[in-house]
């Protein structure tokens, strides 16, 4: 599973982003962190997952079975890249609520 990858980098992101809320400076730029990295996090997850369920579901037990991969492996970067746009709105939406920048 390619999320052996993908978690330590979000905790990384996650240990980056509360570092800087401790910097006046670069406070804003730690809900970007933050939220951009949980929301591509939770996003490919879930999207990976539901292809691959669904795509098992239709395609299991054929000889097109491998589809599921390639659908598991595109949900992972859809998800992840429609996330990252979900957590960055929801950043500058927080942002500008708070005042930071």
């Amino acid at each position: 599973m390619p999320f052996f990858l993908i978690v330590p980098i979000w905790i990384l992101c996650v240990l980056t982003g509360v570092i800087l809320l401790f910097f006046k400076r670069f406070r804003f730029l730690s809900m970007y962190v933050l939220l951009s990295s949980t929301g591509g996090l939770l996003a490919s997850f879930l999207l990976s997952l539901a292809l691959l369920f669904l795509t098992a579901k239709f395609v299991g037990g054929t000889s097109v079975a491998w589809l599921a991969l390639f659908a598991y492996l595109a949900g992972i970067l859809l998800g992840g890249a429609v996330g990252i746009i979900a957590g960055t709105l929801l950043a500058r939406r927080f942002n500008r609520r708070v005042g930071w920048r």
